[in-house]
């Protein structure tokens, strides 16, 4: 039975490898324009035939936007995985886009900022959440000349883990997996280099409660931990879609500053509460970029799971 269960296993693995494999085929021999057309009808199934995840969506488009109407969250629910799944495709597409064409595509603000601290030599923290197209966002720092590791979580598919990992080198990346532990964040800070991770996590232990939405929301500290104990430079970013036909791209780089002085625990919940809402204040600016099917609230599950008020 064991044998039968690991052979499953395998064989459903190796299926998500070849769809990855497929989508990435098609991401990369479609032309741009047409690509966004089919991004765009992949969302549609999603959303509108399989609905997955939908009525979480629903519901913390509502706890996020009470006071917004049915028809607003309906059309942004369903705008996000359209979003999603477009950029999904454009994120593999990445592996034959050059670093000379993202930097055409990507204006960055704030860059002149980011390199005065990186040139200070201790290292920078960029934490980020799921707005827009954080990975290409990365990438294009990368293709400006500088040295970004990228914290990420291991997918359940090792193989699909080893495919993304190369992916993402291929653009200029070093990969961190966050079960490899603080070592090797801290290691990549205290060289001087620059890491950037999704803040808009739930951990269940290494978390602080901060204001989400109005919501008392559980949010990952290591981020900011681990920034204090390299004694690094503290940045927020977006990286935005900013025309869906031309593919271009705006990332916003802004600076937290915090004083050492402070006590070290009033601190760490400080500056996850600052980059937390300026995360809020990009989501308020583009909801329809944001990723609604993550569970952000999963701490209260229970009361989703019952069906909110979606009205």
């Amino acid at each position: 039975m064991v044998f039968v269960g690991n052979l499953k296993d395998y064989a459903t693995n190796i299926s998500e490898l070849l769809a990855l494999r497929v989508s990435a085929l098609i991401a990369r021999v479609l032309p741009a324009r047409a690509l966004t057309l089919f991004g765009s009808l992949m969302g549609w199934l999603c959303s509108s035939v399989f609905r997955i995840r939908f009525l979480e969506v629903e519901n913390h488009l509502t706890i996020a936007f009470p006071e917004k109407g049915f028809q607003w969250k309906r059309r942004i629910a369903k705008e996000s995985y359209k979003h999603l799944s477009r950029e999904a495709l454009f994120f593999l597409r990445c592996s034959k886009v050059s670093g000379q064409d993202l930097g055409k595509d990507v204006r960055v603000e704030g860059f002149d900022l980011l390199q005065k601290s990186v040139q200070q030599g201790s290292g920078v923290m960029i934490v980020s959440g799921h707005l827009g197209n954080w990975e290409i966002g990365a990438a294009a720092l990368a293709a400006k000349g500088i040295t970004i590791d990228v914290v990420v979580q291991n997918q359940r598919n090792p193989f699909v883990d080893m495919y993304l990992k190369d992916l993402r080198e291929r653009m200029g990346l070093g990969v961190i997996m966050e079960s490899e532990g603080p070592y090797p964040i801290l290691k990549s800070l205290r060289s001087g280099r620059v890491v950037a991770w999704l803040g808009d996590q739930n951990p269940a232990k290494t978390s602080v409660v901060v204001d989400f939405f109005g919501v008392s929301s559980r949010t990952a500290r290591d981020s900011v931990l681990l920034t204090l104990r390299a004694g690094s430079a503290l940045f927020f970013a977006s990286s935005i879609v900013l025309c869906e036909s031309k593919r271009k791209y705006r990332v916003d780089l802004e600076e937290i500053s915090h004083q050492e002085q402070q006590n070290p625990e009033e601190l760490v919940g400080q500056l996850t509460e600052a980059h937390t809402k300026l995360l809020e204040a990009a989501i308020r600016r583009t909801p329809d970029q944001y990723l609604w099917q993550h569970r952000r609230w999963k701490n209260r599950d229970g009361w989703l799971r019952k069906g909110a008020n979606f009205c």
